[in-house]
């Protein structure tokens, strides 16, 4: 079983390949990306064709979320993910730690462009991280731990110092 650190960089990869070829589609930030993740998946795998292959599921991602629904996005993210695992758990454990960390630091400079350009995208982070969204927002859980958040118009996270006036919550949403 793959650690929980791995996990979500698997997951925070998948929900960025939506949100890139969502966004940022024909961008240098999506093009980057996108290299980025093809040139991970076959030095993970080992496999250099699996580079090529790659690039086209991501071209093809990209074609599939034009006028997607929210359904269609979760679903191409949770594609994501698992073939982001799939990787992971090929992988000689001594270097997946390795592939996570380098999977999670071109994800958070992809979601760092998305956010500079205001894209209006859920930017997402993992474990006992913040997050925030400018769109709707779904909580889901995993693991054996809990999963909570207050939605109003902001969230705070673990990650940092309350704001000196935050907002009470509605009844029914602690």
């Amino acid at each position: 079983m793959l650690a929980e650190a791995v996990t979500a960089a698997a997951a925070a990869g998948g929900i960025a390949v939506v949100e890139g070829a969502a966004s940022a589609a024909g961008t240098q930030a999506w093009e980057s990306f996108r290299t980025r993740v093809a040139g991970w998946f076959g030095r993970g795998s080992g496999n250099a064709e699996l580079e090529r292959v790659t690039l086209e599921r991501l071209d093809r991602t990209t074609a599939e979320l034009e006028g997607s629904d929210e359904a269609g996005q979760t679903r191409q993210a949770d594609r994501w993910e698992d073939r982001f695992v799939d990787v992971l758990e090929a992988a000689p454990e001594e270097q997946r730690s390795e592939l996570a960390l380098e999977l999670q630091r071109f994800t958070e400079e992809l979601r760092a462009e998305l956010t500079s350009r205001g894209a209006g995208t859920t930017i997402t982070g993992t474990g006992a991280g913040a997050w925030v969204s400018t769109e709707k927002v779904d909580i889901k859980g995993g693991g054996s731990g809990s999963t909570a958040g207050v939605i109003n118009q902001h969230f705070y996270g673990t990650n940092g110092p309350a704001p000196a006036n935050p907002p009470t919550p509605e009844p029914g949403q602690a």
